[in-house]
């Protein structure tokens, strides 16, 4: 009897024990997994998404939305183009000292521009599949509604019952002062709901020549996931891919003026807004750590400066995503651009590349980015 007895003691204690660290474990992730910020209760499924396209849209910007389903929305489904050459992808590697992640040098930004230059001319002569890809993507403006007057929500309840696309946001009011929070809830509802590899964020007044850059992005992950066991211990690069700037002054001042970023003298590097590439991780990490970071006015600085510490963040920068302040020279080998009206979409959709430009109008010059120079000295090597 006394032999039973202490088994069953036993038994209490040893479930006791597991109960115990089932217990404390499920009250960790609960405090690492901060509650839903959205507030979008569900969002319809689509499994398995390569790309997820964000753009960010203000209320009653329906001609734009409209703009752009009816062109670059349209492109790369299916995907008609031979794989992207893997030879022609930059993959960075580690550093022995320090472990970070080398970027690429202005003279290999150089090289593969004018690879892409030259694929893109000998692109109508290459054998085309003869299986044509189809790469999952999925499309979503985010709309925040709060404070929203009852005919403009109307609007938007019409909108969304033709076209299934609206991230409709309750808590946030849409308003230029509330982008970073945008983005917050954007990336929230997104990773909760969907599986995705990458994601796209752009504005309402971007194109981007889709079945280009998705086809380059595909053939990017492809060979990352090949060439996996070449960083061995390491982590895997993720992905931000974008035009940087390093020399961004902070705005004390108008509408965008920034009273909390003390950090630097400068905005840390950060790609702008008009369109930047995220890897799904970076997505999580800015979620999950959403309730610790700091915001500030502008949410394409605020991310650059959340990214920052992080070693394994791969920042490629491209001359080839127009998305300054102000277009650059209109060139073909462009893949976002950025300013463009519903008119001029519909023109580069269907093959006017530059009839944005007016004699005499000021463009933006673009520059590779030498990473290996202060922030302040980054962006001298201007592209010919």
């Amino acid at each position: 009897m006394r032999r039973l007895n202490n088994l069953v003691t036993l038994f209490t204690a040893i479930v006791a024990f597991f109960f115990g660290s089932f217990i404390t474990r499920i009250l960790t992730i609960v405090d690492k997994c901060p509650a839903p910020r959205s507030g979008v209760a569900k969002l319809d499924p689509h499994p398995d998404l390569f790309l997820v396209i964000l753009v960010f849209s203000a209320p009653g910007n329906a001609e734009q939305r409209e703009g752009m389903r009816e062109t670059w929305l349209r492109l790369g489904q299916p995907l008609k183009q031979p794989y992207y050459p893997e030879e022609y992808i930059y993959l960075p590697s580690y550093s022995t000292a320090g472990g970070h992640l080398q970027m690429e040098t202005v003279a290999s930004q150089a090289q593969r521009l004018q690879h892409y230059i030259n694929w893109q001319k000998q692109l109508p002569q290459l054998e085309q599949p003869r299986v044509h890809r189809n790469i999952k993507l999925k499309h979503l403006f985010a709309i925040g509604t709060q404070q929203m007057g009852a005919t403009l929500r109307a609007e938007l309840e019409h909108e969304q019952s033709q076209h299934h696309d609206l991230l409709l946001l309750p808590r946030l009011h849409d308003d230029y002062m509330n982008l970073t929070e945008k983005l917050m809830q954007s990336l929230d509802a997104l990773t909760r709901y969907y599986e995705f590899s990458y994601l796209l964020k752009v504005d309402d007044d971007t194109y981007v020549k889709l079945d280009n850059l998705l086809n380059e992005l595909v053939s990017y992950d492809r060979k990352l996931l090949r060439k996996r066991p070449n960083y061995e211990h390491e982590p895997l690069p993720e992905l931000y891919w974008g035009y940087f700037n390093g020399r961004a002054t902070i705005k004390t001042k108008g509408h965008w003026r920034e009273s909390n970023y003390y950090i630097s003298k400068n905005y840390i590097n950060y790609a702008l807004g008009g369109g930047y590439v995220l890897s799904r991780k970076l997505c999580e990490n800015v979620v999950n750590n959403s309730h610790l970071l700091s915001s500030y006015v502008s949410e394409d600085a605020s991310l650059g400066t959340w990214l920052a510490p992080l070693r394994h963040v791969y920042r490629w920068h491209d001359a080839r995503f127009d998305t300054a302040y102000t277009p650059s020279k209109c060139r073909s080998y462009h893949l976002v651009l950025h300013k463009r009206n519903p008119q001029q979409m519909h023109d580069i959709y269907a093959g006017k590349l530059c009839t944005h430009e007016n004699p005499g109008q000021r463009v933006f010059v673009s520059y590779y980015y030498d990473w290996t120079k202060p922030a302040d000295k980054c962006c001298d090597s201007i592209v010919v």
